[in-house]
């Protein structure tokens, strides 16, 4: 989180929108920068949070969280009975007129619920009933004060002006953090065990959380990391999932289409190009593909681009949860790993004769992957054909191609050629 400082929140802007997947830590992180007020010197004299989710799973009326955030920035001396009702104008006014008087920090948890679902192009804009909270945000962000706002969000915020709104993303606790976590549960694992079990879910606070309470508890298991890692080989539990649903939820056709078929590429182990993501969406425009659905997935967090790696990238268990919606239709799935072979058999090489290791037949081995999903045996067996030798000179006794090993050299020691 940004650094506090008693001179101001230095350099940052008026607003920030923390965003990220359920259970990924947006809230923890919050409630710590809350925490850190009442014990160092900050700019700020007041807090306040303010849910945007109610009891019905929508936010509650624009103008009972105005006189929540009046109450609690006046303490205690402002309060709805002495607010004209409804008027969510004067109220606002009202609002602006304490920001201005000292320094406050407002935070609005689960902004998420503000935002319109069902369809790609709408992703990220506030939902027609929230109108009113769309101008309160517009009066608290483009009027001057000294005051600072923070938004949690599971989806991006798009209609928040970003002259003076930044937007971070959390990703997940790095490998050492989600070692450190899962210790704290006093499981019987070594290192190892634990790392691979925080990079199996790319460090999700919540599902590690929650993996290992069952893994402590469940008599199956009886706290042997070692022994849930040899059983599962899937990444799901109930608890864990109806999160992800809820997301997939607020999903158009397109979206879910498009997730769904995508979720069958290995990104850990081949980056994914947007002509990776076009093969497996033929029945749309690229200009459709690029400017609303993916940027719909990005914006909703289920999918998002690695500079580093150069690929798009989706959290395992979005991608696992992709792989149970496409399931679900095996026809489907076969379609889906056949565009997936086309895709990869289309990929330029290297001429044969600098082919080096094989790292420089990755594509060909992808699509063999994906030509066996979709039952396309004839095509396996026709690019093992094509590598055979080189994989006997390079000494690949076996490859592994996602969760689905494939013993190649057994296949190539099979052919006659």
């Amino acid at each position: 989180a940004p650094p506090l400082t008693k001179g101001g929140w230095g350099g940052v802007p008026i607003a920030i929108s923390i965003v990220g997947l359920p259970g990924i830590g947006k809230t923890t992180l919050v409630s710590q920068l809350i925490r850190q007020l009442h014990t160092e010197n900050t700019p700020f004299t007041c807090a306040a949070w303010q849910s945007l989710q109610s009891a019905t799973g929508k936010a509650p009326p624009c103008d009972r969280t105005i006189d929540s955030l009046l109450f609690t920035l006046s303490n205690g001396e402002i309060t709805a009975a002495v607010n004209p009702q409804n008027d969510c104008g004067k109220k606002t006014e009202n609002l602006l007129k304490i920001l201005r008087e000292k320094p406050c920090l407002i935070v609005f948890d689960r902004a998420e619920t503000l935002l319109k679902t069902g369809e790609a192009k709408a992703a990220g804009y506030f939902a027609e009933d929230c109108a009113e909270y769309a101008w309160l945000f517009k009066q608290l962000l483009e009027t001057e004060h000294q005051s600072k706002i923070l938004f949690t969000s599971r989806e991006s915020l798009a209609e928040l002006p970003s002259t003076v709104t930044r937007e971070i993303q959390i990703n997940g606790l790095d490998r050492d953090a989600a070692i450190s976590l899962l210790q704290s549960f006093n499981l019987t694992a070594n290192v190892d065990e634990l790392a691979e079990m925080g990079d199996r879910y790319s460090g999700h606070p919540k599902a590690l959380q929650l993996v290992a309470a069952l893994i402590r508890d469940d008599t199956e298991f009886q706290g042997n990391v070692g022994i849930f890692l040899h059983q599962r080989d899937w990444l799901l539990i109930r608890d864990i999932e109806s999160a992800i649903d809820e997301m997939i939820a607020r999903l158009g056709d397109g979206e879910q289409t498009c997730l769904s078929r995508i979720s069958v590429y290995q990104t850990s182990e081949y980056p994914l190009s947007f002509a990776g993501i076009s093969a497996q969406m033929p029945e749309v425009s690229k200009y459709e593909l690029k400017e609303n659905i993916i940027l719909a997935l990005k914006r909703r967090q289920l999918l998002y681009y690695d500079r580093h790696l150069k690929s798009y990238q989706l959290h395992p268990l979005v991608r696992e949860k992709g792989e149970h919606l496409l399931s679900q239709h095996p026809e489907n799935l076969r379609t889906a790993h056949s565009q997936a072979y086309h895709y990869y058999i289309s990929i330029p090489l290297k001429p044969k004769s600098e082919w080096q290791d094989i790292e420089d037949i990755q594509p060909l081995i992808r699509a063999h992957y994906h030509a066996r999903q979709a039952g396309n045996l004839d095509a396996a067996n026709a690019i093992i054909s094509e590598v055979c030798e080189y994989l006997r000179q390079w000494n690949c006794a076996e490859l592994v191609c996602g969760n689905i090993e494939l013993p190649l050299l057994t296949e190539v020691k099979n052919i006659n050629l």
